[in-house]
């Protein structure tokens, strides 16, 4: 495990394996530990930015061995781009960068400069922070080969920051350590095989994290759930043979700031076949991926407790597999939700707005939420809308989504609003029941998945977070190694920290349709989705 500490002595005069170095774009004149480097190098730094040797390009990296001019053994010029578009977002891929290089040249530790070129020096060192810790993530606990030397890992992390801001340095550097390593534990379970990702896997790691903290937690079994009348959620867990879940952690500080706990409810499909509507073969792997809304709000929830934030939150995670059996929901068949609505499903693939369904409305009537957030790898249409750049952000207040946005902006998850009509909500209609999990015409699917959802949060003021296209990479970027990217954890924790000193306004929502804000849901179309989309 990486040792983390915030540094107020001069950087230049401590010994380390590398000193990681701010350069910008464009900018001629050397100035503070840069130009002290240069002048200790002779010359060197400057003479290669004048030829163009180095640019200070965002991504951008120079080692340089200092051969004992320096207390540092090497020095790591990290490109940031031009300094007008600084943001703590391009310190964290710059500090991902300069982690991918310290593990290349097996350096086993670094104080990081690049926080000083931030004048937000709390924001500056969290980002230093979870760059450096996220981008070493690692997952190879599965292969078998023995590599000739142990796994490489940075011993210590030392950030600088300014003399007179030690108290916002170590304020940054305790949210960049939790939220790291709560991101961390949540790729580990959207990165395990479903095989053993499974529900009650989910719910033992659950158990065993709250028990380390002072968060309740409870489980419902298959069998309590059925007799609660969890219908949606028992249907889909009804084709496999693996016991479905409904976890439920509370976080109960001694002075919480809110009357009503803030709620989170997290998609937690374990696997996702599609059920009778079975996907496509390609790809379906990633499908253990389908809890990454799961393992966001379980992350976000210990990340609470971590902090000691004085907030009172609700997590629940409805876990299951949805896989195709001789008992498994067929397309046609009728289910009524917890809050009473009957469903009929016309496409099995469309399942996690079922489990969410029955999580909404039992996480809404029994702790009465002063509002809530949804997660959840629901539709493939949120790909096709923002690409794997932005998540699908859905609700009935807009004050809370305005809210999600400007944070998801700040901290580097970013989402992008998309509106919930009365139009929308005419495409699940259904002929035989309430409404239906599948759109009657195409488009939109990501819209109204979530005017599907709508049908389940009441009067609560509610945001829906589509994180199908985000939850994943395929080829790693800066601190997103390849695989499960742990999103959310940094978005919602820094958003139940943001309600704790400014509250969500009790007045209705003015700017919102009325007719948004209590009517008839819609559900994603019935047309085939790839193995990436979900339900």
């Amino acid at each position: 495990m990486t040792k983390t500490e915030i540094l107020v002595s001069d950087p230049m005069k401590k010994k380390t394996s590398a000193l990681v170095l701010p350069l910008f774009e464009e900018e001629g004149a050397l100035s503070g530990a840069l130009l002290t480097a240069d002048r200790a190098l002779g010359g060197e730094i400057s003479r290669m930015v004048k030829d163009k040797e180095i640019r200070g390009v965002s991504g951008e990296t120079t080692l340089l061995p200092t051969y004992g001019k320096l207390p540092a053994r090497n020095l790591l010029l990290v490109g940031l781009g031009k300094r007008e578009k600084l943001s703590p977002e391009s310190l964290r891929k710059a500090s991902g960068t300069a982690a991918s290089v310290l593990r290349k040249r097996n350096l086993s530790d670094c104080v990081s400069c690049l926080s000083l070129a931030c004048p937000d020096t709390a924001a500056a060192v969290e980002a230093v922070v979870e760059g450096t810790l996220l981008g070493l993530y690692d997952f190879d606990g599965y292969k078998t080969l023995k590599k000739e030397s142990p796994s490489y890992a940075l011993a210590t992390l030392a950030v600088a920051v300014g003399a007179k801001d030690r108290a916002a340095g170590e304020a940054g550097l305790l949210r960049g350590e939790v939220i790291s390593k709560n991101t961390a534990l949540a790729r580990d379970l959207g990165n395990h095989p479903a095989n053993v990702a499974t529900p009650t896997m989910i719910a033992r790691t659950a158990a065993e994290e709250a028990r380390r903290r002072k968060i309740s937690y409870l489980s419902y079994d298959r069998d309590k759930l059925e007799r609660m009348g969890l219908n949606a959620l028992v249907g889909v867990a009804k084709g496999s043979d693996e016991p479905a879940r409904l976890i439920v952690l509370e976080y109960r500080p001694a002075r919480p700031v809110n009357k009503a706990p803030l709620l989170l409810v997290g998609k937690t499909l374990t696997f996702d076949s599609g059920g009778i509507s079975l996907k496509p073969s390609d790809k379906m792997e990633l499908m253990k991926g389908d809890m990454s809304g799961g393992a966001a709000v379980l992350g976000t929830i210990l990340s609470v407790a971590d902090l000691g934030l004085p907030v009172h939150v609700v997590a629940v995670m409805p876990a299951t597999e949805n896989m195709p059996s001789g008992r498994a929901n067929k397309p046609g068949d009728v289910v009524r939700a917890y809050n009473g609505k009957t469903i009929e499903i016309i496409n099995t693939d469309a399942e996690g707005r079922l489990i969410l369904a029955d999580a909404l409305s039992f996480g809404i009537r029994t702790y009465h939420p002063e509002l809530v957030v949804d997660v959840a790898t629901l539709t493939g249409a949120v790909v096709v809308a923002l690409g794997g750049q932005a998540m699908g952000i859905l609700g009935n207040n807009e004050p809370l989504i305005d809210r999600v946005r400007a944070i998801g902006d700040r901290v580097g998850e970013r989402g992008w609003p998309l509106p919930l009509f009365e139009e929308y909500f005419e495409q699940i209609k259904s002929d035989v029941a309430d409404i239906r999990n599948t759109g009657s015409k195409g488009g939109a699917g990501t819209i109204t998945g979530a005017a599907f959802l709508h049908h389940f949060v009441d009067e609560t003021p509610w945001v829906h977070l589509d994180i199908a296209g985000t939850a994943w990479v395929d080829s790693g970027e800066p601190y997103k190694p390849k695989g499960n990217v742990g999103i959310g954890v940094r978005l919602l924790t820094h958003l139940i920290e943001d309600l704790s000193r400014n509250p969500l306004a009790k007045a209705p929502d003015s700017s919102a349709p009325k007719k948004r804000v209590a009517r008839k849901p819609a559900a994603t179309p019935g047309r085939r989705r790839s193995p990436r989309s979900t339900g």
